[in-house]
């Protein structure tokens, strides 16, 4: 299927037509010549390896980038939207990747932003609350309009984000790596919300390097690499393999293999230990954690959003005070009272957030080097050794665009993610905990940070992962536990695992 046969399908004008888009950032090309077309009513799903050109093209759609070439139109009209605030007011939305909500309001507060209802001069609470729980109903939502946007489970927060997009009037949707912190259970939630949306004739733009969740969605898919636009075909023509042959070519078998088959776990049990946990338990976070950190060896631990995973990270990096059980150390008991002390001790940690470690205004070697500058400039910066630091990493981890000098801000969500990881390995620990290190990354990218990780156990560190992702668990460990409810459920050490196996100890 070409862009000009989805233009033709469908009645009336078509709600997005995008001819020969072209955009540079500093002399380098993000996109050249691009077309992408959107029909009515549809679910369109976009894929492509990281820099391959999709988030620019979406924030060509919602009006962040002002400057580019080529012709847009929204209904039938010329467009060129040169702010975001005129984009929306045209009907286009956007649920980004990192979420925009404001945990400390309410939801009906979060659904009605900038937009409360008022009477005399004052907020109309009653009128608020009572149209945000219909509006919620009318998607399939049923949550108290009251409750704090804090407290809810992050799944629910994703749907009231798109259900604020919805009451703001979009009629195009764009959602960018929506399903990367859900649960099945809420991934399947979520597309139930999307087919109601589809059936109420809005169309929307499906961002994901999630290829299962992409072809359980979509009706077409479209893939993009170095730019482009490669192919447009419908979902039920093709299935994972046809598309990233498509995306990445061939050469990657086995990365490809997790996404498809049976892994075998090569355990390393005589390997010494780094790091003894004992009996660990933090308040109603996880309880009674006791594992083992090998050098050479990664382990990996799994289990759905919420099992406690993220908190048992964040206790292993002392951001997160136990409450019970010890860590052990070279016959050493280890008091993480903050990250300092986990840090003296040889231990890194890369979150999940991306934004709670990086400077998004500054360029990719300041993000690079703050981790080792108290070795490399005790008196005074050397700004050309941080760049030389920085461009070992570039090259190692494939980040694009290519260059120390770029701002963070102007780089996909997956090579934000490699500059993250690119921070610790200019000083390599003894142990590195990785939360969700290839969230938001395309198979190629996770192939990157697959070679990195497999690299640095070579060399004889510790590594632990926590990803909600099997794939990601399943390309990387030697070892893997499976966490739920707080607690350790099950060990597979030594043995053939599949993806369906760790999704059912889940």
């Amino acid at each position: 299927m070409t862009a000009e046969d989805a233009a033709a399908s469908g009645e009336g004008p078509t709600p997005l037509v995008m001819r020969g888009i072209s955009k540079s950032f500093g002399g380098v090309v993000a996109l050249r010549d691009a077309d992408f077309v959107l029909r009515r009513g549809e679910i369109h799903g976009l894929v492509g390896e990281n820099g391959a050109g999709k988030s620019t093209l979406m924030k060509i759609i919602a009006g962040l980038h002002a400057q580019y070439q080529g012709g847009m139109m929204i209904d039938g009209r010329e467009v060129h939207f040169r702010s975001a605030r005129e984009a929306l007011a045209a009907g286009i939305g956007m649920v980004h990747q990192e979420l925009s909500v404001v945990p400390d309001l309410t939801v009906a507060e979060n659904v009605y932003l900038g937009k409360q209802p008022t009477r005399a001069g004052m907020v109309d609470w009653r009128s608020m609350f009572a149209g945000a729980r219909a509006h919620l109903a009318s998607l399939g939502i049923d949550v108290d309009p009251r409750a704090r946007m804090g407290s809810l489970a992050i799944g629910l927060q994703q749907l009231i984000e798109l259900a604020r997009v919805l009451f703001s009037g979009a009629r195009i949707i764009i959602l960018d790596e929506p399903t990367s912190a859900l649960s099945p259970p809420e991934v399947h939630r979520l597309f139930e919300v999307l087919r109601a949306v589809r059936a109420s004739g809005r169309s929307i733009i499906f961002i994901s390097h999630f290829l299962d969740d992409v072809l359980a969605i979509a009706d077409t898919v479209t893939i993009f690499r170095n730019g482009r636009r490669i192919v447009t075909e419908d979902a039920a023509k093709i299935d994972k393999g046809w598309v990233i042959e498509r995306m990445i070519g061939s050469g990657h078998e086995d990365l490809e293999e997790s996404y498809t088959g049976a892994i075998a776990l090569d355990s390393k049990p005589g390997a010494p230990v780094i790091l003894a946990v004992r009996g660990l338990c933090a308040g109603r976070a996880f309880a009674d954690i006791s594992l083992d950190v090998r050098a050479g060896e990664v382990l990996g631990v799994y289990g759905f959003m919420g099992c406690g995973q993220i908190e048992l990270a964040r206790a292993l990096f002392g951001k997160l005070k136990s409450t019970a059980g010890t860590l052990t150390s070279d016959g050493k008991v280890l008091r993480l009272r903050n990250t300092a002390d986990a840090r003296r001790a040889g231990v890194a940690f890369v979150p999940e957030s991306r934004r709670s470690m990086l400077f998004y205004q500054e360029p990719v070697y300041k993000n690079m080097s703050i981790s080792v500058l108290g070795r490399i400039a005790r008196l005074w910066l050397k700004p050309a050794t941080e760049r030389d630091i920085a461009r070992r990493h570039v090259e190692a981890l494939s980040i694009r665009p290519p260059t120390v000098e770029a701002l963070l801000q102007s780089l996909s969500g997956g090579n934000q993610q490699k500059v993250a990881l690119a921070k610790w390995l200019t000083w390599p620990p003894r142990m590195l905990v990785l939360s969700e290190p290839t969230r938001g990354m395309d198979v190629s990218a996770k192939e990157d940070v697959v070679k990195i990780v497999r690299g640095l156990r070579d060399r004889g560190l510790g590594i632990v992962v926590m990803s909600t992702e099997p794939e990601t668990v399943l390309s990387l460990a030697d070892r893997i536990v499976v966490m739920k409810k707080g607690r350790i459920v099950r060990e597979f050490a030594g043995e053939t695992v599949s993806k369906d196996r760790l999704l059912e100890a889940a």
